[in-house]
């Protein structure tokens, strides 16, 4: 595989379609990876493949968490992901919570793109 790095590793991510779609992550953090293989995939159907891959209830189960000020990501962002999943998959959901989604989603856009770069023309320079 052409990805591998210096040491023949590849990172592996582990966001979701639904934290993308508001911006849960940290630019050049936790969105930092070689591949994602679930990154399409909303959090309702990354339990579903858990469950296939037989990954225990204790971890399926588990409210999800950063970790970092003892609140669940549902309760930090104001929505739940089955919001964000019905909104991802119909276009609509509870009024207040797509008001939500919508802003969070307007916010987080420079995450979801490309850094940009200025193009300077240069000579006898290879890149």
């Amino acid at each position: 595989m052409e990805l591998l790095g210096s040491l023949g590793y590849l990172v592996i991510g582990t966001g979701n379609l639904c934290e993308q779609m508001v911006g849960y992550t940290t630019k050049w953090g936790d969105n930092s990876s070689d591949f994602n293989p679930i990154g399409n995939f909303t959090v309702e159907e990354v339990l579903e493949i858990g469950k296939y891959l037989k990954v225990p209830d204790k971890i399926i189960n588990k409210p999800p968490n950063d970790g970092l000020g003892g609140q669940t990501d549902e309760e930090k962002m104001g929505v739940t992901y089955n919001q964000i999943a019905e909104y991802i998959e119909t276009g609509k959901t509870e009024k207040n919570a797509m008001e939500i989604i919508e802003k969070l989603n307007n916010l987080s856009k420079h995450k979801r793109k490309p850094i940009p770069i200025y193009k300077f023309e240069r000579t006898n320079f290879l890149i």
